[in-house]
């Protein structure tokens, strides 16, 4: 997969710009707040459909405008064809998406036709950052394989707002037959919703088990193990996921947790268990990570998930997604930097940097000069 030309109106600094990229390794270079990071944005919105940066679409937009428009150009390599996709963020109502020129309704339509993994300074929190933070990585990372996901996640996020909105309304206001009777077909609803989320999770963690222990690995210059273990409220005292890729288990499993804890979530006004308090335990040497990684530690183990994602999306799709490494190479030494490219030779990748001294050695297919929006 690899971006042929995204083209921005209005989109944060940039008031007009059309970028052509080419295969290989592409680079963005300029100072910082010139408009790199702007255009890293913009391509990873067509991938999962929203910013990563932010959450309010009006502060994608510039200032003084309503609207912004981003258009995209993406070839499939597995048949050559030609995709266009485009988004529309308006400062007073919702975004609009279109797919080669068809309208879509849904975000889940969307997500999936073009792939990207995304690698920021951000991300080497991942490993002693919350929980919340790595069930993101895992559930966008999903979403682009299997979009069917997203709408599962929004479902179960619907149910579990829902459930808590009751459980307030039963603390506050006390129990009666009908608002428990509620309570109840809101915990059935939940349970299913759970057994599929955790399904889905527990299969993808399964799947990076393949490939992420080589990477740190060889990262590690073969001195450290990593690994990786699911926790969720259906498996805390198992070693692997077994069983739980079964739907009608997990769904069993969470019957049962829930059945266990329904008074004591009565009791607190809030849904205590479920998959909204996942977590990835990350193991290096058989130790916590999150507890004595170093910085090196760290850094080696996301950049391992990053290039596990890589493949796990070329064997479900039959071909690489496109890597956005944002400002990255200055928080890499130069063995990492090394390994990880070595390992993207035969992908699209598109760097921002600002300083040309990180390049050297590096082999560049096209460089692209950002100042103030303008790209050359």
């Amino acid at each position: 997969m690899q971006v042929k030309n995204i083209s921005l109106t209005n989109y944060r600094n940039i008031e007009s710009a059309s970028v052509d990229f080419s295969d290989g390794i592409n680079i963005l270079i300029g100072e910082n707040a010139n408009g790199k990071t702007n255009a890293v944005e913009a391509i990873y919105q067509f991938a999962q459909g929203k910013s990563f940066r932010t959450k309010n679409n009006s502060e994608s937009i510039s200032f003084d405008k309503d609207a912004c428009d981003l258009n995209l150009e993406y070839v499939c390599e597995k048949n050559n064809k030609t995709n266009r996709m485009n988004i529309k963020l308006y400062k007073d109502k919702l975004k609009k998406f279109s797919y080669n020129g068809i309208a879509l309704k849904k975000t889940a339509e969307f997500i999936g036709n073009f792939r990207a993994v995304l690698f920021t300074p951000d991300h080497l929190g991942l490993v002693k950052g919350n929980p919340e933070s790595r069930r993101k990585f895992i559930d966008m990372a999903i979403s682009q394989i299997k979009p069917i996901y997203l709408s599962y996640l929004l479902d179960y996020e619907r149910v579990l707002s829902q459930r808590n909105h009751l459980m307030r309304f039963i603390k506050e206001r006390g129990e009666t037959k009908d608002n428990i009777a509620q309570f109840y077909v809101w915990t059935k609803k939940l349970v299913r919703y759970s057994a599929i989320i955790t399904r889905y999770r527990g299969e993808y963690i399964e799947r990076l088990k393949e490939f992420v222990p080589d990477f740190y690995l060889g990262l590690s210059n073969g001195r450290e193990n990593i690994a990786l273990v699911y926790v969720s409220h259906v498996n805390k005292n198992r070693t692997d996921f077994g069983d739980f890729n079964n739907f009608e288990v997990c769904e069993k499993l969470y019957d049962e947790v829930f059945a266990q804890c329904n008074r004591e979530e009565l009791a607190y006004g809030s849904t205590l268990y479920g998959p909204h308090r996942d977590d990835l335990y990350i193991e290096i040497e058989g130790k916590n990570a999150r507890a004595i990684a170093s910085q090196g530690q760290q850094r080696s183990a996301v950049l391992a998930l990053k290039l596990a994602e890589g493949n796990i999306s070329k064997i479900s799709h039959g071909e690489y997604p496109v890597f956005l490494f944002d400002d990255i190479l200055s928080e890499l030494d130069r063995t990492r930097q090394d390994f990880i490219l070595r390992h993207l030779e035969d992908r699209q990748v598109i760097i921002t940097c600002c300083n040309s001294e990180l390049l050297k050695g590096i082999n560049i297919s096209k460089i692209i000069e950002v100042k103030e929006g303008r790209f050359s």
